[in-house]
């Protein structure tokens, strides 16, 4: 159909797998949430149509809630038109301007959150390390969001959705000592010699106000002024188990 319709450029994904495909789709996982009473958990929200209808679930007290990768955040389906777009491409696809800020509005008023820190964005663009940076820059810097709420969207909030809090997510007696510590007077447009995995970037060019300069791990020191000291075998794994408070309702 897509060949047939002259969409077969590989730019045209995000008309393939449109809006209305993340519309349906959300709202039949919804529907069936709301049959079985169990919470929901959408991950890589692209769309308004997607927040559109996690917000209205949550409006009627469901325990909906939703995540959006930085790269749907920071660009639009456009940038796929460029002679190097494909490293704009994630899963789902990008979509327009207006659902951009769509999401963005959704990050403000509470709807949705930035994605938790996973090391690659869909498509293997390399995410984790400009997360906290770029959102920094756009949520606090650029849009006025609050350092407490930069911490929940970021933090709190994902170790509660995903049972690991209060063990990860604040700064507490028993808890882990793992710390992000930002320089708000960083100031520069990113290169890649800013990062340690230095295949290509997206961002590389994006000018950013506030860089994690500093990474603590359970008390060690993974980061030291941009210096990588950890490694791969800091790693543990964590027994965790989600609170039934956000399985109830919207907990946060």
């Amino acid at each position: 159909m897509a060949q047939q319709r002259g969409l077969w450029d590989w730019h045209n994904v995000h008309l393939i797998h449109s809006k209305t495909v993340e519309d349906l789709a959300f709202r039949h996982v919804v529907r069936l949430a709301q049959r079985t009473g169990v919470g929901m958990y959408f991950v890589h929200v692209t769309a308004s149509d997607g927040a559109d209808v996690i917000s209205e679930a949550r409006a009627s007290g469901m325990p909906v809630y939703g995540e959006v990768l930085t790269l749907a955040l920071s660009f639009e389906a456009e940038r796929y038109k460029e002679s190097d777009g494909m490293k704009y491409h994630t899963y789902p696809s990008l979509k327009f301007e207006e659902d951009r800020n769509v999401l963005w509005d959704g990050i403000m008023k509470g709807d949705l959150s930035p994605a938790r820190m996973s090391a690659t964005s869909g498509g293997g663009n390399v995410g984790i390390e400009i997360r906290m940076g770029v959102n920094y820059t756009e949520a606090v810097v650029k849009r006025g969001m609050s350092l407490e709420r930069f911490v929940d969207v970021t933090s709190a909030n994902a170790a509660k959705l995903l049972g690991m809090y209060p063990r990860k997510g604040c700064i507490a007696a028993g808890s882990d000592a793992d710390f992000a510590i930002i320089d708000p007077e960083f100031r520069k447009a990113l290169e890649l010699s800013d990062l340690h995995v230095r295949d290509y970037n997206p961002w590389e060019g994006w000018d950013v106000e506030g860089w994690p300069t500093t990474v603590i791990l359970r008390g060690k020191i993974m980061v030291d002024n941009g210096q990588l000291l950890g490694d791969g075998n800091d790693g543990r794994l964590i027994l965790r188990k989600v609170d039934q408070s956000v399985l109830n309702r919207p907990a946060f």
